[in-house]
Formats: structure tokens, C-alpha cells, sequence
């Protein structure tokens, strides 16, 4: 009994200790329990924060880059310089815009210290795009968000732990950051060179007999200006007269006589070398592109006769009248290719003059900005080109494998040096979007042919035309099923509000639509009374791009300044700012 008795109160004390043990066990996990409870909490109000403080950084830095884009913006609308350097205006609304925006989402930022400014600028080396901080002109802003402050009373001060107290520790830093940037673009010009191009500068100029003559003075002037000579001769092609053929209004012949005409006007004159004395000024190119040497007398007098032939037969005040008017206007009606006539690239006939003197705003502007944008070049006539190539015996360029390129002046040269009708007088725009297209980001699923765009850039296209297309490829129709309501329903209600059954424009636009799957931005410009406007609005609205309408006016000086500004609108036309979410390997 006694035994049992003993048992019994070892049993008791060893269940006293157990319970012991489970109070002091429950005591420990409960305290473990509350630690981790009041961490989450803590940690959940800090995630709250931080994530508030992210937004507010995103949303901040976005909006500072914003300011960029519209000073930029304002250049391109003729207020004030593209460049964004540490002085402009942009740094400064850009801090303030910053501050707001992190002020309205209850965020403190200091626009001093946390908004910093820097250049992104494209490694050919890595492919990648660093960011140069403090380098300008300025097209990345970085908005940093702190609460760092040891002294928590400050606007910036460290975040307060409701149970810090478990860890010692009453408040956290928290730190946050966005970076935001411009995106640079490779941005290809599309540019029509058909015979069209040099309409308001010849005698049946919808601009009237008055700007038209002025126009084919300034042609002459400027081809005598230039002071060409014949290959290897010390002789001008372009001389004070050719016979009677010495003045501007001209010599009238009433005859109808092609022979007597020739005769009369003294270019059957001959040299001392007994050579004709007024030799045709224009030989043509050869196949290499070099300018022809001085044409034999027979040619000269075949295309004296082919000129006399076209005046004679000239309707209105100019007919049978042999002057540097109707010469100039010769060349352009009959023989404007640069093979035809090697020098009429000198000579500012129009609207092709104010197309050039846009481009080279254009690229000047964007020399100006330096936001890293690189260009290329294709122009079309009855077929399209890829201007990599030119060599004319006077400039050699080559640019195949870089064609769009940072190098400006190259681009500027090449199609400064061209002319209306350079590839016959034909509009084949279809042809040029699609060579456009093929030279940003290529036309098939063969690495090999991924066109020139830089990764981390936006293709970029800008199409100008001043007439109606009408060249494509034979036998093309649109694939079967084509929905015109799903690409041209500009208003949203279901209807189509572009539509053609020409197939050669429906080519053009499908042309378009398909750079615009392929992610290449399109801008358009309708140039002239006589361009497509309605085909333009829808290219550039299936590309997600701008239309730009130039009306044209009454003058040449109108229309080149209306170009002017087109031109350096859609030059300003960069694209919205992007958040950079890895500044280590930023594409």
C-alpha cells in the first residue's frame, strides 16, 4: 500500500512539473506569438508605405519628364531652342512638377537633392543604353522618395514602428526610386521625289503665271550662280546667253519651223575650234552616276530641236518664246531625272526646294535636341530607294551597313543633292513604306534581315507625299476578309470613316498597316492641293501617329514656311516617357 501511495505522489508531482513546464512553454510561444503579430503589422504598414512611396516616385518622375517633352514640344511649335541643357526652363518646372505630384500623393521629396537629371546615349558595343547622370541635354529624370531622417519629426523622418519596442528599434528608413526617360528614336524619312515635285515651279503652276515666273528666275540665277563646268573644261555650262536664247521673257520666233528656229536663235554658231558655240547645257549622267562629259554637236543640236519643239508647241504667253523661262521650264517638263539632267539638284524648283529645306530643319533640330535619334533615309518615284548609296563625281557616300545613322550631315547631303522626277515622275508610295519598313525592322522571320532599328529605340516613319499614289506591285489585292471598320474607324462607332477601292492606294495603306504591326510609329504630311489627304489621316492613324495638313498657300514662301513648321513639329514629336526598371541592363 504504502509503494502504491508513493506512486501516486510521484505521479502528482510529475504532473505538477508538466504543467509547469506547458505555462512556462505557453508563456514563451505566446510572446513568440505577439513578436511575430506585432512584426507583421509593422511589416505590413512599412510594405503600405514603401509601395506608396514607389507609386508616388513612378508617378513623379514620369511627370517630371513630362516637362522635357513639352519644352520640347514648344520648340517644335517655334518657341524657343530644342536643346534641354542645366539651365533651361524644363530642369526647373520639371523639379516642381516632381514635388507636386509626390505632394499629392502624400509623399515628401526635396526637388533639390532628390531629382537628378541625366542623358541616356546607346553603347553600339553591348547594345544597351547607360545613363550618363548630369550629362546633357537632359532625357532621363530620377525621382528618389526617402524617409531617412533620424529626426522623425522632419517631413522626411524615418517611419515610425507602432511595436518597435520588441526589437529594440522605434523607427526604419525606407527609400524608393523611379527613373523615367525619353525614348530616342530611329526614325526613317519617306520622302516623294516624283516629277510632281517640281510643279509650282513651272509655267502651269496652280500658283499662278507670276509666281511661276519668279520661281524659274530664281532656277536660272542660281544654276548660273553655281558656276558648273563641263568635266575637264574649263568652260560654265550655264552662260550669260545661248544665242538669242538672253533673256528672261525670251525671243519671240513666229515661225513654226524647227530648222529656222535653230538657225535664227544663233545655235548653230560655231567656235574657233569649230565646235557648236552654245553647246546644250545639260549632258546627263552616266550609268556610275558621274555627270556626262560636253555633248557632241549632234546631241546638242538634238536637244536644242527637242526644246525648240516643246516652246513652239507651248500653250499660253510663253509660246514660240525662247528664253531662261521656258529653258528652265523644259527641263523640268521634259527631262527632270538627275540622268536627263545632272544639275538640276542646284536649282530650287518647288515644292521639292521646301521639302529639302525642311529635312534639313528636321535634322538640324535634331542635332540640336541630342537625344540620341538616328536617321535614315528612303525616297520613291514610280519605284522606291534606300539612300545608302550616292556618288554623283562629286561626293562619294556610303552608308550600307549603317544606314540609319547619328551622322546627320551625311543624311542632309544625300537629299539635298537629288531632284524631282530623280526616278521617273510616278508616285509609288506603297514601294516607299515598304523599303521604309524593311529598313527599320526588316520583312521576314530571317534574323539576318531585322532591318537597322536599335533595340530600345522607336521606329520611327515619316511619310510626305504631294500627290495621289499610283504605282504597285501587278496582280496585288487586298487578302480576302480585309476590314477597313477594324483599322479606319476613327470615331469608334463600328464604321469605317477611311475607305478606297483604288487598289494601288488600298497597296499604300496596307503597306502602312503592316509597319504599324510591326511597331514602327507613322507620322504623314500631305503637301499641295493635289496630295491625298484622306489616304494620309489614315496611314498616320493606323500608324499612331500625327497628320500633318500643308495646304500650300499662295507662294512658294508660303508653302516652304508651312513645310518649316511641319517639319519641326514632327521633329518635337518624341515619343511619351518610359520608367526604366533596371538601370543595370536598360534596353
Amino acid at each position: 500500500m504504502r509503494k502504491q501511495l508513493n506512486r501516486f505522489s510521484c505521479y502528482q508531482q510529475a504532473n505538477c512539473l508538466r504543467k509547469g513546464v506547458v505555462t512556462v512553454l505557453t508563456g514563451f510561444t505566446l510572446a513568440a506569438l505577439f513578436a511575430f503579430l506585432t512584426l507583421s503589422v509593422d511589416t505590413g504598414r512599412i510594405v503600405h508605405t514603401e509601395t506608396k512611396m514607389q507609386n508616388a516616385a513612378d508617378a513623379a518622375s514620369l511627370a517630371a519628364a513630362q516637362e522635357i517633352i513639352a519644352v520640347v514640344y514648344a520648340a517644335g511649335q517655334g518657341q524657343g531652342s530644342a536643346n534641354i541643357n542645366a539651365n533651361s526652363i524644363a530642369v526647373e518646372a520639371a523639379r516642381l512638377m516632381a514635388e507636386q505630384v509626390a505632394a499629392a500623393n502624400s509623399v515628401y521629396i526635396d526637388p533639390d537633392t532628390d531629382v537628378r537629371f541625366g542623358k541616356r546615349v546607346f553603347d553600339p558595343n553591348t547594345g544597351t543604353w547607360p545613363i550618363a547622370w548630369e550629362a546633357t541635354p537632359y532625357n532621363v529624370v530620377q525621382v528618389t522618395t526617402r524617409r531617412t531622417d533620424v529626426d522623425g519629426t522632419q517631413p522626411d523622418g524615418q517611419f515610425p514602428l507602432a511595436f518597435g519596442w520588441v526589437i529594440g528599434r522605434s523607427q526604419v528608413p525606407i527609400q524608393t526610386s523611379a527613373t523615367a526617360f525619353v525614348e530616342a528614336r530611329d526614325l526613317v524619312l519617306v520622302l516623294d521625289f516624283s516629277a510632281s515635285m517640281n510643279d509650282d515651279s513651272s509655267l502651269k503652276s496652280e500658283l499662278g503665271l507670276t509666281q511661276a515666273e519668279q520661281s524659274l528666275d530664281v532656277i536660272w540665277d542660281e544654276l548660273r550662280a553655281s558656276k558648273v563646268k563641263w568635266p575637264g573644261e574649263n568652260r560654265k555650262k550655264f552662260r550669260f546667253k545661248f544665242g538669242k536664247i538672253n533673256s528672261y521673257s525670251g525671243t519671240h520666233v513666229s515661225s513654226s519651223d524647227t530648222d529656222y528656229i535653230f538657225t535664227y536663235l544663233g545655235l548653230d554658231a560655231k567656235n574657233n575650234a569649230g565646235k557648236l558655240k552654245w553647246p546644250y547645257p545639260q549632258a546627263g549622267r552616266n550609268s556610275d552616276g558621274t555627270p556626262k562629259l560636253w555633248p557632241s554637236d549632234s546631241d546638242s543640236e538634238a536637244l536644242w530641236k527637242s526644246y525648240i519643239n516643246f516652246v513652239k508647241n507651248k500653250n499660253g504667253s510663253y509660246n514660240k518664246k525662247y528664253g531662261f523661262r521656258t529653258l528652265m521650264d523644259y527641263l523640268q517638263e521634259q527631262r527632270c531625272s538627275r540622268m536627263l539632267s545632272e544639275d538640276l539638284w542646284r536649282s530650287p524648283h518647288y515644292p521639292f526646294h521646301a521639302i529639302k529645306e525642311g529635312s534639313s530643319l528636321f535634322l538640324g533640330f535634331l542635332e540640336e535636341l541630342d537625344f540620341g535619334d538616328e536617321v535614315g533615309l528612303v525616297s520613291y518615284g514610280a519605284w522606291a530607294v534606300k539612300e545608302w548609296e550616292h556618288f554623283d563625281g562629286e561626293v562619294n557616300i556610303d552608308i550600307t551597313t549603317d544606314p540609319i545613322t547619328s551622322d546627320y550631315s551625311v543624311i542632309n547631303t544625300i537629299q539635298r543633292r537629288h531632284q524631282a522626277g530623280d526616278y521617273d515622275g510616278w508616285t509609288g508610295m506603297g514601294d516607299g513604306i515598304l523599303k521604309g519598313t524593311e529598313l527599320l525592322v526588316g520583312v521576314t522571320s530571317d534574323p539576318a534581315d531585322d532591318g537597322f532599328s536599335r533595340y530600345g529605340a522607336r521606329p520611327t516613319m515619316i511619310i510626305m507625299t504631294d500627290g495621289q499614289t499610283n504605282q504597285g506591285p501587278s496582280g496585288w489585292s487586298l487578302p480576302a476578309g480585309f476590314s477597313w471598320a477594324e483599322w479606319t474607324d476613327y470615331d469608334g462607332d463600328g464604321v469605317a470613316d477611311y475607305t478606297t477601292s483604288n487598289w494601288k492606294k488600298q497597296y499604300a495603306f496596307w503597306e502602312a498597316l503592316e509597319a504599324a504591326k510591326k511597331g514602327i510609329t507613322l507620322h504623314t504630311m500631305a503637301v499641295g492641293a493635289g496630295a491625298d489627304r484622306d489616304l494620309m489621316e489614315a496611314i498616320a492613324f493606323v500608324g499612331g501617329g500625327i497628320y500633318i495638313d500643308v495646304p500650300g498657300g499662295a507662294t512658294v514662301a508660303a508653302m516652304e514656311s508651312q513645310l518649316l513648321d511641319a517639319f519641326r513639329n514632327i521633329a518635337s514629336q518624341v515619343p511619351p516617357a518610359k520608367l526604366v526598371f533596371d538601370l543595370t541592363s536598360i534596353p
